[in-house]
């Protein structure tokens, strides 16, 4: 498995390639998991995301993550605004950060500080982005505001 600095640095390369001027963004790395419960089995799906936005705006770009052996490729990115900001929730039972926009996209977003090699066990990227955690924080306290 590829080290912590490494798969940031990947994920920093994903976003900006999948982004006009995303060398300009702040970016952290999210994660949702979603489990369902069958009779005989349990389902778990994990989605992984590079959040970027700038210090001095309420704007987010969220960009859906794949990543096989250290490589991270992006998906097509989501650009929400104030324009386009649907529900927000700033927390939910599990920690998790809801948005929306008002075209009907979703996402519920886990920002930690540092994902612990130990997490990569339930499909977690490790990486270690303390300050990127609190200028994410900042701007997350303004959005639900």
């Amino acid at each position: 498995m590829a080290s912590k600095e490494e798969l940031k640095a990947a994920i920093h390369a994903a976003f900006d390639a999948a982004v006009p001027g995303g060398a300009d963004y702040i970016k952290v790395y999210a994660s949702d998991m979603k489990q369902r419960n069958y009779i005989v089995f349990r389902s778990t799906t994990v989605y992984n995301y590079a959040v970027g936005f700038r210090p001095d705006s309420n704007d987010l770009v969220i960009v859906p993550l794949a990543e096989d052996k250290g490589a991270v490729t992006a998906g097509a990115p989501v650009t929400i605004t104030d324009a386009n900001r649907g529900a927000v929730k700033k927390r939910d039972l599990q920690g998790r950060f809801h948005i929306a926009t008002t075209d009907g996209q979703k996402f519920r977003l886990v920002v930690i500080p540092s994902v612990p090699k130990i997490t990569a066990g339930f499909y977690q990227l490790p990486v270690d982005q303390r300050a990127e955690y609190e200028a994410f924080e900042a701007v997350k306290q303004r959005i639900c505001a």
